[in-house]
């Protein structure tokens, strides 16, 4: 099936003409190069060996507070062009090197960088944070940021991107079974959370809870996370925060390069792998490219008992990024699709209200059932492809003023197969026809200008419009057809009052108005009603530096969202989550107030970051269960209804390392939530456990002819949450607390000229059976069991 839906002819004639237009664009244009002088400034260099003097291929060079980066060619070279003409930090790093950062001034125009870097194993002994990264760290935001980049990031490929995030401090998951989990930051997910791939929003239907975002964590190379409303810079949604992801900038020196990331793991039998290439061919000065595909097969996985059946997967994605460069002026281009087939746990299908209390008192699947592992997927099951092509120019004119414009359309297809036949079908059409067939084009334009004010002063002004149509092509009316428009015009700036103090504030302006076709089961006919919402978003903050080891920022936000069409108007079975949904079309909009303040410390031996915060939200919208059922011909299933209340989270993020020996490295985490439903006057329903953590790690210079090898262990306890809603109905309790205990192990060895990065990784070691407090199976089924994960990255070129 999924090959199928690989090859499947696309509805949308405008996207394959956009991004047959992009390809025609990109090729002609860069026969053009020049080599026309540019406003912007050029950082160029080469990286090389300390102790031999050889070029390193395939190191990054970072500039952290522009986003900016590139990876040297094989001579060891870089070039990042159109820079403002101001001083900056850049960071340069490379696998088993020690990372090296250093302050450029490119006030003037161009400038060089040479940089040598030493192997970690001649340096063991003589841990040292840099004063730049350090000061990155301390000024990274007025709100608390979580990224994973470079070999962190690197050592967590192979899962779903919320897996990838659940490591980050203040990030936990709403997971469906073993194959579906979602990001949940400080206690908010779906709607809540804009996600970002290379600055082009994430549309899918993000609304349903077991709708995973379709995102291929493979070809990021660095990974935001911000946490707290950032409406202003992202628009409508925006509430609980914003993930971003990015690519590493396109070569700028002829040469071939790339990387192989190959991973396999025990537990579901899974296999993964992402291949990338990059070049920048000699022949076409100012032209690069890249290809970068990705794909995971996976079987049933297994929990400490059973095998859970009919969770398998199979997943594949493929990305094509064009790059053109003449004087000030840069353009890039992306294609990319991204396809799954998941199944759906079968035991989340019951027959009626009895069934579901047998399952609850058993606590686990039906001991007749046949759970041998396998790699089939089966109704219930779900197909998602989502395309996107996506087109983004930049440019630096007169005194250092930028300017940047981007257009994207994508797509994204849903279809859910139920574990029964469609109405009107026969058994042989069983997991042939979807109940639902959800097609969503968006299409969006972005234009951003920023001048240069001064030294000390930044300032965006921006417009954002977007279009969206969602049709529905099979018989199921869960979701209506719809059709909407935004638009958005937002200010925002920063100002250095000194070399210790920042300032930060912004403000938007949105509008959001919607068709939508609703099946009225009344009149028994298609409704059209029409809605307009309107919201502002606004930010302030502040950020002192209290000498070079600490820092205190301070941030105001406030953002918005309008009801999504779920929440709004859906009315039926969903089969992806096995429950019966109700809507309610009277839903206005959410405003959320948040503050937070963030105390940040790096020095040689200790790195930490506290981070409190209350975010209360206005209107604050959620599905909630009802006691009795829903009786349908298709089967009994819990029944949740939106309802809203007036809510606040507040919560505790808080992260500290302790370095005491050269070899040792001590951690801790903890992440409390507190929320409250104000309505009620308590507990608010459906939020995560608190949890606490910390690690072990040891380093060696060398062991065995490898460098850079560690050994870690990891431990979690995540509390049961017992803070249970006034009259919320539950049918079971909340699972009791567990704990979680990991092992790593990793290094990088030799393999003639080529440093393979090699991780071997277990999972819930002690094989602990456990339930998540969010998972939507906790009723039916346990997490998964032990597994063990091997890792394997090696670079091209």
């Amino acid at each position: 099936m999924l090959l199928t839906t690989w090859g499947r002819a696309h509805r949308s004639a405008s996207f394959w003409t956009f991004s047959l237009a992009l390809v025609l664009l990109a090729v002609p244009a860069s026969a053009q190069q020049t080599g026309t002088p540019q406003p912007g400034a050029a950082l160029s260099g080469t990286v090389t060996d300390a102790a031999s003097g050889e070029p390193l291929p395939g190191a990054t060079v970072r500039l952290p507070a522009l986003d900016r980066g590139a990876a040297t060619d094989p001579d060891g070279r870089f070039r990042l062009l159109g820079l403002p003409r101001d001083t900056a930090t850049v960071v340069v790093s490379f696998v088993g090197y020690r990372e090296v950062s250093r302050t450029v001034d490119l006030r003037s125009g161009d400038a060089t960088l040479d940089v040598s870097l030493s192997d970690d194993a001649a340096l063991l002994g003589e841990v040292v944070v840099s004063v730049s990264a350090a000061q990155e760290a301390l000024g990274r935001d007025t709100r608390a940021v979580g990224v994973l980049d470079g070999v962190e990031l690197d050592d967590l490929r192979g899962q779903t991107l919320g897996e990838t995030l659940a490591n980050l401090n203040g990030v936990t998951t709403l997971s469906t079974g073993p194959t579906i989990s979602k990001p949940v930051v400080r206690g908010l997910h779906s709607d809540r959370i804009v996600i970002l791939e290379n600055g082009v929003r994430q549309e899918g239907q993000q609304w349903g809870g077991e709708h995973a975002p379709e995102i291929d964590p493979f070809s990021a190379s660095r990974i935001q996370v911000i946490k707290g409303a950032a409406g202003v810079e992202f628009g409508a949604g925006a509430i609980g925060g914003v993930v971003r992801l990015d690519d590493e900038d396109l070569p700028s020196t002829p040469g071939v390069g790339g990387h192989v990331s190959l991973q396999a793991f025990s537990n579901s039998g899974q296999g993964a792998g992402s291949l990338e290439l990059d070049g920048a061919p000699e022949a076409l000065p100012g032209f690069a490219w890249r290809l970068q595909g990705s794909a995971r097969r996976a079987g049933d996985a297994r929990s400490p008992d059973f095998v859970i059946r009919n969770s398998a997967f199979a997943e594949a994605s493929g990305h094509l990024t064009l790059g053109y460069t003449k004087g000030p002026l840069e353009i890039d281009g992306h294609l990319r699709r991204f396809a799954t087939e998941l199944g759906i746990y079968k035991g989340s299908h019951f027959g009626n209200a009895r069934n579901l209390e047998e399952i609850i008192a058993r606590g686990g699947p039906d001991p007749d059932w046949d759970y041998a592992f396998s790699y089939d997927i089966e109704a219930p099951k779900q197909v998602v492809t989502h395309d996107v092509a996506s087109l983004h120019g930049h440019t630096t004119f007169g005194d250092g003023h930028h300017i940047d414009a981007q257009y994207a359309v994508q797509n994204n297809r849903r279809q859910e197969f139920d574990a029964h036949r469609p109405y009107s079908d026969s058994l042989a059409a069983l997991g042939a026809r979807p109940s639902f067939d959800l097609s969503l084009l968006t299409q969006s334009l972005d234009l951003k200008v920023e001048p240069n004010l001064s030294d000390r002063a930044r300032l965006s002004i921006g417009v954002q419009g977007r279009t969206q149509l969602n049709e529905n092509s099979a018989s199921g009316s869960l979701v209506p057809n719809y059709r909407a428009f935004d638009a958005g015009l937002f200010a925002h700036g920063s100002y250095i009052a000194s070399g210790a103090l920042s300032f930060d504030a912004g403000v938007r302006l949105d509008a959001r108005t919607q068709r939508a076709y609703p099946y009225d089961r009344t009149l028994r006919e298609y409704g059209d009603v029409r809605r307009t919402f309107v919201g502002g978003a606004a930010v302030a903050g502040g950020l002192l530096s209290l000498g070079e080891r600490w820092s205190v920022a301070a941030n105001v936000g406030s953002a918005w969202r309008p009801p999504n069409i779920s929440e709004l108007y859906s009315f039926g079975v969903h089969h992806g989550t096995a429950q019966f949904e109700i809507g309610d079309p009277d839903l206005g909009v959410e405003r959320s107030l948040d503050v937070s303040t963030t105390l940040r410390h790096e020095s040689d031996w200790a790195s930490g970051e506290v981070s409190a915060y209350v975010n209360h939200i206005y209107g604050y919208v959620y599905a909630l269960e009802r006691p009795e059922p829903t009786v349908t011909i298709r089967g009994t299933f819990p029944t949740f209804e939106t309802t809203h209340t007036d809510a606040r989270l507040a919560g505790i993020d808080a992260t500290v390392e302790v370095r005491p020996l050269a070899w040792l490295d001590l951690g801790a985490k903890t992440s409390l939530l507190r929320a409250d439903n104000l309505d009620l006057g308590g507990p608010l329903y459906g939020v995560p456990s608190n949890r606490v953590g910390g690690h072990v790690r040891m380093t060696a210079e060398r062991l065995f002819g490898a460098r850079g090898v560690f050994a870690e262990i990891d431990v979690e306890h995540v509390a049961r949450q017992t803070r249970v809603q006034t009259g919320a109905f539950l049918a079971a309790p909340y699972p009791p607390a567990y704990t979680l205990t990991g092992l790593r192990v990793g290094g990088t060895l030799p393999w003639g000229a080529t440093p393979l990065r090699v991780q071997l990784r277990v999972d819930n070691l002690f094989d602990v059976r456990y339930r998540d407090a969010l998972s939507r199976f906790r009723y039916f089924v346990d997490e998964p069991g032990l597994g063990a994960s091997l890792r394997v990255s090696i670079p091209l070129g």
